[in-house]
């Protein structure tokens, strides 16, 4: 037993992820977020969980016993973090989430905005504190608020105002971090929201609801804006007669992916009016209103029926019950939804780019298991790589995972970019993602908090996570329980 025991102390010592010491990262490039080219043969010293120093490696002082990492060739940017996933604190009740956590971090991602989240947030930020393992950290939002008419589990449904302002007390006081809103609110109930998160000084962000439009989203101080629902009525010169045409299945609002609302949103590209764009683009600058676009969302409609964009090598490491959520949610689609769904996704690339070229801020988000093979971790790059065939360039793309959703959150002082006095959140990697940012992938280590987990680790995250995913479901075939 005392030999057990001192190889268990052993092996946490000799972990890297105990490492008691400096961590020093020596002669590598670093990108760091901010803007400024990239900066090589820079050594980069990090004490506990914070940058210290960072300079020319010639310069740079290391602290005797230092864990020393190599870093030549090799390419230091902030951790990334998707801002909308719907599998971190969602149905916690039910499935053990923290499968996903070993896919996040072994991808760089080292936060997520949870957009659909617990009851009670107070208690499953306990939880998580006794997880005991690396885990990305969470921006979590209330359950989704929406208005009457059949749901899922996991919702508020308000049918007037004074419910509305109940249900954002109600969060508030529960510890979310902001008020996730949704298609089907009345009006009085998303003014309502609108103002009581004023009052009690928290954000609410989501979709538009059809009874509002985007521009007085925007006004009421809507934070972000998911999908893009609702966004491109407002730069058509149809905007009035695209309003009154009202989704034909509310459930899902806008992205139900029934053929009418698809055209109704092909049809608001095909309008496309310059100058409506420009005061709207210029009307969410001024409000301080951010797009979420999640294209590699609608990509994964899109591409439904392409087996390429399946990605069958991620799905070993998905539980049953969470394909099983896929599967639900793909039902229904035909053939026609996927013409209609292919010829929209351009005209969202195209509509990103414009925004990004007239100063919109954006942020990057997967949708991780918010639609068929979106994957933790995996899907935020491909969206990295749709945000840039959308027009915005290499570091831009990077800072919508970066130092945009620092500022997002109010964290900017503390996160989002490689600078001394940040926390240590950063992803080493092989290739310059400047150059191609398909190299986002080539993750050769990431830190956490100032811990290091090497390629090993990471590659030991995966093993784990399959295994875990091959396990008989929790709810199997023909339970009753979604």
């Amino acid at each position: 037993m005392q030999r057990c025991l001192r190889c268990v102390l052993l092996f946490i010592l000799l972990s890297p992820l105990a490492w008691a010491g400096s961590l020093v990262i020596r002669r590598v490039t670093v990108i760091d977020a901010t803007g400024k080219p990239a900066q090589p043969g820079m050594t980069v010293v990090i004490e506990q969980d914070q940058i210290v120093a960072i300079g020319p490696w010639r310069k740079v002082k290391v602290p005797a016993g230092s864990q020393i990492v190599d870093g030549r060739g090799k390419f230091l940017i902030p951790g990334l973090w998707d801002m909308h996933v719907h599998d971190y604190a969602f149905d916690s009740a039910r499935v053990d989430v923290t499968w996903s956590y070993p896919l996040y971090l072994a991808n760089g991602v080292v936060g997520v905005r949870e957009m659909w989240g617990p009851e009670d947030a107070n208690t499953w930020r306990a939880a998580h504190a006794r997880y005991g393992k690396p885990s990305p950290s969470g921006y979590v939002a209330s359950p989704i608020i929406d208005g009457p008419g059949k749901g899922s589990d996991g919702e508020a449904h308000v049918a007037d105002a004074a419910q509305a302002r109940a249900a954002v007390d109600r969060y508030k006081a529960n510890g979310a971090d902001f008020i996730k809103i949704y298609t089907l609110l009345s009006r009085d109930a998303y003014f309502a929201i609108a103002d009581e998160a004023r009052k009690v000084a928290i954000p609410f962000m989501g979709h538009i609801p059809d009874a509002v439009t985007v521009e007085e989203a925007s006004d009421a101080g809507q934070k972000s804006m998911e999908h893009l629902i609702g966004v491109p009525l407002g730069a058509s010169s149809e905007e009035a007669a695209l309003f009154r045409e009202k989704p034909v299945n509310g459930t899902f609002g806008d992205f139900d992916n029934t053929g009418p609302d698809y055209r109704r949103y092909l049809r608001a590209y095909a309008t496309y009016d310059e100058s409506k764009a420009a005061a709207l683009f210029a009307r969410f600058i001024k409000n301080g209103t951010w797009q979420c676009p999640t294209l590699v969302e609608e990509r994964s409609w899109a591409r439904l029926d392409d087996d390429k964009f399946k990605h069958e090598e991620w799905v070993k490491y998905v539980p049953f019950e969470a394909r099983s959520w896929w599967t639900n949610l793909s039902r229904g689609m035909t053939t026609p939804d996927w013409d209609n769904a292919h010829r929209l996704l351009p005209e969202e690339l195209k509509f990103v780019g414009q925004m990004y070229r007239a100063g919109v801020p954006i942020l990057a988000g997967s949708d991780a298991m918010g639609g068929p093979s979106l994957f933790p971790g995996f899907s935020l790059h491909d969206e990295l790589a749709l945000l840039v065939g959308a027009g915005l360039p290499p570091m831009a793309a990077l800072q919508a995972a970066t130092i945009g959703p620092a500022r997002f959150m109010g964290q900017a002082e503390r996160r989002g970019t490689v600078e001394v006095g940040k926390v240590a959140d950063l992803v080493l990697l092989d290739r310059n993602p400047l150059a191609d940012i398909h190299n986002s992938t080539s993750i050769r280590a990431v830190i956490l908090g100032g811990k290091l987990m090497p390629r090993a680790s990471l590659d030991a995250m995966l093993v784990e996570a399959e295994a875990t995913a091959a396990k008989p479901p929790s709810n199997p075939p023909g339970s009753t329980t979604n």
